[in-house]
């Protein structure tokens, strides 16, 4: 009888062991997707948005670009903070702000206020973002972190897929409030998540630098050769998943008829090649090989996309190279961010930031060339500036990983 009693104990623990297992993979991914979810989900109410406020286009594009600003911002402080502070407590600080600014702005009356809390929905969202790959460093290294972050990175693209079906099919039975209550209900979930976790970062391996001083960590990161490098060619392809985010709307219901609900179903299935991209990035038997892969195949399908929009090319072709590069986007993020973090290990969360807010920073440069000018033109040239820049960077990165990195990247 007590061997019996036992066994089923040990089944307790083991299932219990799995359960919390999953439930910190879900959280972790829940909180990497702050970036899609706070982007994303109210693209298909863009182009009503500027009726809704009495503005211009132009305005409705900077409540995009200033919320990619708070998304990178918000990591450059973060990050350097939770290696001195560890990271439960800016984590839970970030959930709290969000679900605040995400009520603030079902109740905005004009532009300007919307605005406001939309560069705090996004300084919120660095929280859940950069912490979300600072943590797993704590716990995880080499091939392991890899596969968690690729994990990770396939739990994440839930959120592109459902963000936009979430926000157009929300647009078929209620106006664009209804989209960021939505998102203050999500908030109040990861809140709750995000308070199961317990600290990772233990005191003795936390900074000791002063709260002004610990952002000196930030020259370690930038003195790393194979860090900088792949951080760089990350922030570089962010301009064309950005741009084609912020023009998506305009060029799929605009120029080609889509209605919301049919946008939303073509903007998930692009992000379920981010999703396919990311399961691929760990099949691959080096890392660096990911990423150029990525970079190279990337910099081709935009300049082959950039040729077929602006020669008026049908919606199923100019969908298919989107899916392509969508798709290899895909293949480097998890790959990337496994070098640059083991790379870093002491710095993770540092490491992390920028690895982070790069990519929200060019991005919201890239995001506000498309409210100027023809958005199909602007598309074409940024897609192939970034691709190549991605190319670039992905063999110059490669490059330094073969002299300073682990053969095994």
């Amino acid at each position: 009888m007590p061997c019996v009693f036992w066994l089923k104990m040990d089944n307790v623990k083991v299932f219990m062991d799995r359960l919390n297992r999953i439930l910190f993979l879900v959280t972790i991914g829940g909180l990497s997707a702050f970036g899609p979810f706070v982007t994303d989900m109210y693209l298909p109410a863009l182009p009503s948005l500027p009726e809704a406020f009495s503005t211009t286009p132009f305005w409705v594009q900077m409540s995009m670009s200033v919320c990619m600003i708070g998304l990178a911002a918000g990591q450059i402080f973060i990050g350097p903070l939770s290696d001195k502070y560890g990271r439960r407590k800016p984590l839970l600080a970030s959930m709290w702000m969000f679900v605040i600014a995400s009520l603030a702005c079902v109740f905005a009356t004009n532009i300007y206020f919307f605005i406001s809390m939309r560069f705090l929905q996004g300084v919120a969202g660095a929280g859940g973002i950069v912490l979300s790959r600072s943590i797993p460093s704590d716990k995880y290294s080499g091939m392991e972190l890899a596969k968690f972050l690729a994990l990770v990175a396939a739990v994440h693209s839930i959120a592109p897929v459902a963000a936009p079906i979430a926000g157009g099919m929300t647009l078929v039975f209620a106006d664009w409030r209804f989209v960021f209550a939505i998102l203050f209900l999500l908030g109040i979930v990861l809140l709750m998540l995000s308070y199961r976790l317990g600290e990772s970062l233990e005191v003795s391996r936390r900074s000791t630098l002063s709260a002004v001083a610990i952002f000196k960590l930030y020259k370690n990161v930038l003195l790393d050769k194979v860090a900088l490098f792949y951080i760089l060619q990350q922030g570089a392809m962010a301009i064309i998943l950005f741009v084609y985010i912020s023009a998506s709307p305009y060029i799929f219901q605009n120029i080609y008829g889509l209605s919301a609900v049919s946008f939303s179903g073509v903007f998930a299935l692009n992000a379920a090649g981010i999703g396919l991209g990311a399961m691929l990035s760990s099949k691959f038997r080096r890392r660096r090989t990911a990423v150029v892969f990525s970079g190279v195949g990337t910099f081709v399908a935009a300049i082959l996309e950039a040729y077929l929009i602006s020669s008026g090319a049908g919606v199923f072709a100019v969908e298919s190279v989107i899916f392509a590069m969508m798709f290899m986007f895909g293949s480097a993020a998890p790959a990337a961010a496994a070098i640059v973090l083991d790379s870093q290990r002491k710095n993770a969360g540092t490491a992390a930031a920028l690895l982070g807010s790069l990519p929200f920073f060019l991005g919201s440069l890239a995001v506000s060339m498309t409210g100027v000018g023809s958005v199909v033109h602007a598309f074409a040239a940024t897609i192939v500036v970034g691709g190549f820049l991605g190319a670039a960077l992905s063999l110059i990165a490669r490059h330094y990983q073969k002299i300073y990195g682990p053969s095994i990247l």
